[in-house]
């Protein structure tokens, strides 16, 4: 069965071990999607469907709205899983799992009303560079936000403005009433359409609307947190790496007899450490936060985040040592997607979730601080 050939999902309840077997399926096939996927600068609507069938659009929601609620470090790896055949892909469906930051905060009919479906696709954009002004039961929105990854193929948006009395709220609303920019000309993760967009005088009920915090009556440890489901984007770097060093390996086992260069089987051994050491950093991180949200207690703030930004780092130096063993063959695309997985990996570390800036966060708490990033 390959990625795009899986059945529609079955509507009864899905396992986590389900979902990420599902996932592991759908991956398998994306490597031969990927290069189009670059190209058109989005998600084909095959691809979309075949993600939805696996189950994990929903896989953060509680079993009492189709979901899972699979774990943190469950969430990541299939994530990961997805990265190895496709970034793009990948970081469309990490967004899109953020339906769940509604759901923590939204009435259960709100968010039924909002999202009928559990498998609709959100664009979420947090910083709130919209403003607002109040009208009778809600607001009317306008403004332009950046950076919305998957806003072409998305059902809702998830975006952050101003109220007149300047607090922070986020806005839940149909992508149909959003104005794609054509922003995202990028290195990498152009498969991600990641364009600006922008709505004017919008109405948005005052009821779909919600500020970023739990409403308390949600005790099940993925909800405790609001950077929760930022802990995810871990599996982004890590599963890329996996992908070059898969190729990487196949080409020079093919040139073994003639390799681009003497060291050519160190450098691949000195990926293969620095992607290891990545990803039991990470994981390792996320079982011991999860373990004490599960006992009730507040996970060493900080952590997963210097986690995560380390693993963008290992692996971009990993997929660097992939390039140079593997010589000039990296450079054609259409033999290989070494170049594709370095771009990719240089344009994510840029997100703010993986940037310089979590060092000086994480920096600051070790000596006595108290940043407010709800990224750490």
């Amino acid at each position: 069965m390959t990625a795009m050939e899986l059945p529609p999902q079955a509507r009864p309840a899905l396992t986590a071990a389900a979902v990420t077997d599902r996932v592991r399926a759908y991956a398998a096939g994306l490597p031969d999607r990927a290069p189009q996927i670059e190209r058109l600068g989005r998600i084909p609507d095959d691809v979309l469907a075949g993600l939805k069938a696996t189950g994990l659009l929903r896989a953060a929601l509680p079993p009492s709205l189709g979901g899972v609620e699979m774990t943190v470090p469950e969430l990541t790896r299939a994530v990961d899983l997805l990265a190895a055949g496709d970034a793009s892909v990948a970081w469309c469906a990490a967004v899109a799992l953020n339906a769940a930051l509604a759901v923590v905060s939204l009435p259960v009919e709100v968010f039924t009303e909002l999202f009928p479906d559990p498998d609709l696709v959100t664009a979420t954009v947090l910083p709130p560079t919209g403003r607002a002004l109040r009208q009778d039961g809600g607001y009317l929105l306008s403004g332009r936000w950046s950076h919305a990854s998957g806003i072409r193929h998305a059902d809702r948006v998830i975006a952050g403005f101003r109220t007149p009395e300047d607090t922070v709220r986020i806005a839940v609303f149909d992508a149909a009433h959003a104005r794609v920019l054509d922003t995202w000309h990028t290195t990498g993760l152009r498969g991600t359409g990641s364009h600006d967009f922008e709505v004017a005088d919008l109405f948005v009920p005052d009821r779909h609307t919600f500020v970023l915090a739990p409403a308390g009556d949600r005790p099940q440890p993925l909800h405790l947190r609001a950077d929760n489901l930022a802990l995810k984007m871990a599996g982004i770097p890590l599963g890329i790496g996996r992908s070059a060093l898969r190729a990487a390996r196949e080409i020079l086992t093919d040139r073994r007899t003639a390799l681009p260069r003497p060291a050519a089987p160190a450098d691949l051994a000195h990926a293969e450490s620095l992607i290891g050491a990545a990803d039991a950093y990470v994981y390792a991180t996320l079982e011991s936060a999860w373990a004490a949200q599960a006992a009730g207690l507040a996970p060493e703030r900080g952590t997963a985040a210097l986690a995560r930004w380390f693993a963008h780092r290992a692996c971009r130096e990993a997929v660097q040592f992939l390039y140079d063993a593997v010589g000039i063959c990296a450079a054609y695309t259409d033999c290989t997607p070494i170049d594709r997985d370095l771009r990719d990996l240089l344009t994510a570390s840029r997100h703010v979730a993986s940037s310089e800036k979590i060092l000086d966060g994480v920096g600051d708490l070790r000596l006595g601080g108290s940043p407010a990033s709800p990224l750490l």
